[in-house]
């Protein structure tokens, strides 16, 4: 009993070596030097952690189930060497990707200090997308009775709409919703009523997107 139950963890620990070096033998990855940024307080990444996403390359190579970090500071995507868990970049551009059930997508028109290199999270899809950029930023602040400045990454986050190939920074609320579903203003307000629309959640902006794209 004891003998099969080894050869059964010989196995599974096999499988999973395997599996876990597939995305690394096709996909070209180039090592990241990582800078000493202990004198700043937080994190650069969106997620801290390795998470399992999908990839979709600019050359149409799709991965899935690839550990992945998404860099907001810079806007760069990672994924994990299962040699030493060190971060790798992708040589090819990456188009799209897939992390936490959010999808990311880049070749955008350039609008403020984004370009088409960017990615955004996609909420909203059909004739009118809505988009919103996650990001960071390094903010210095002093604390009170403190002589020395201290360093903060700093999250923030704008919405865009992306509409006959135009980008456009968009504001949720409802004067704004009104104002740009505004050959549907009476039925846009009456959904925002009754579905009681929070602006301030992303699932929430997503439905009446949704909603107005299917009218």
């Amino acid at each position: 009993m004891k003998k099969l139950s080894i050869i059964f963890l010989l196995t599974l620990l096999i499988s999973f070596s395997a599996s876990a070096q597939v995305y690394l033998q096709d996909i070209d990855g180039k090592t990241i030097m990582e800078k000493n940024e202990s004198n700043i307080v937080g994190s650069p990444f969106f997620n801290t952690a390795f998470i399992e996403g999908k990839v979709t390359l600019t050359n149409g190579k799709k991965y899935e189930n690839i550990p992945l970090k998404y860099n907001s500071l810079n806007d760069e995507l990672y994924f994990k060497n299962p040699k030493d868990s060190s971060l790798l970049s992708f040589v090819v551009p990456v188009k799209e990707f897939e992390l936490s059930g959010t999808t990311y997508i880049s070749g955008l028109p350039d609008i403020d200090k984004f370009t088409s290199k960017s990615f955004y999270g996609l909420l909203a899809d059909g004739k009118i997308k809505l988009l919103y950029k996650n990001y960071k930023t390094i903010f210095e602040i002093k604390p009170y009775n403190s002589a020395t400045t201290e360093k903060r990454y700093e999250n923030n986050v704008s919405y865009y709409l992306l509409k006959d190939g135009k980008m456009s920074r968009f504001k949720p609320s409802k004067k704004d919703f009104l104002i740009l579903f505004q050959d549907k203003s009476s039925e846009i307000d009456a959904f925002l009523k009754k579905e009681k629309i929070d602006f301030k959640n992303n699932i929430d902006l997503a439905k009446v997107f949704d909603y107005y794209n299917k009218l």
